[in-house]
């Protein structure tokens, strides 16, 4: 069962990029603060690691659902406590 999971996460990172060049191409790039073709440069230069990094915080975002932003990306570890 660990394995199916890994495949899944390791899956994830080679989608990444297509996924953020998939919602830049809906012309919102300002969503992300920057402009998308370096964006797009900067995930191609990550490292699986780097993109695993990436996406266990999203993930840890988006699950969280009380409290707003604050609140998720607290839950994500990119927001101290208060």
């Amino acid at each position: 069962m660990n394995g199916l999971y890994v495949t899944d996460r390791l899956a994830k990172t080679q989608q990444l990029a297509q996924e953020v060049a998939a919602v830049i191409a809906l012309g919102t790039p300002e969503i992300w603060a920057a402009d998308g073709r370096a964006l797009l440069c900067m995930i191609d230069a990550w490292t699986t690691c780097q993109r695993l990094a990436v996406i266990d915080a999203a993930e840890r975002f988006w699950s969280c659902s009380e409290g707003g932003y604050e609140e998720g990306l607290r839950a994500a570890g990119l927001l101290p406590e208060p």
